[in-house]
């Protein structure tokens, strides 16, 4: 007999899961933002992080919410954005991507 708690939990691992790539493209969209300069790019950008550090871990994707906790403090501290600094945080939506991907649902 199946566990109708547990399956429900599957099932909003699953959603969670098949909202990963708009939620990268979110991401991408947001350092492309910072990049350019756009005003409020920077707390956009940070609060993005901020949810996926909460839901990753909630949702069964530890590694997305490390990785976003990460970010949110680099973004928080930060306030010099070099090609180099880019570039860290480009790497890390990559480990946030990879995370998902290596993660899929159950």
């Amino acid at each position: 007999m199946s566990d109708p708690v547990a399956e429900a939990l599957r099932e909003l691992r699953r959603e969670y899961h098949a909202e990963a790539p708009a939620r990268v493209a979110e991401l991408e969209r947001g350092l492309a933002a910072l990049a350019a300069g756009e005003d409020g790019a920077e707390t956009s950008l940070t609060m993005l992080f901020h949810r996926l550090a909460g839901s990753g871990g909630a949702y069964g994707f530890p590694q997305v919410s490390a990785t976003a906790r990460e970010l949110e403090r680099l973004l928080r501290s930060e306030p010099h954005w070099t090609p180099a600094r880019l570039a860290e945080v480009q790497a890390g939506i990559q480990e946030i991507a990879d995370a998902f991907n290596n993660g899929g649902p159950a």
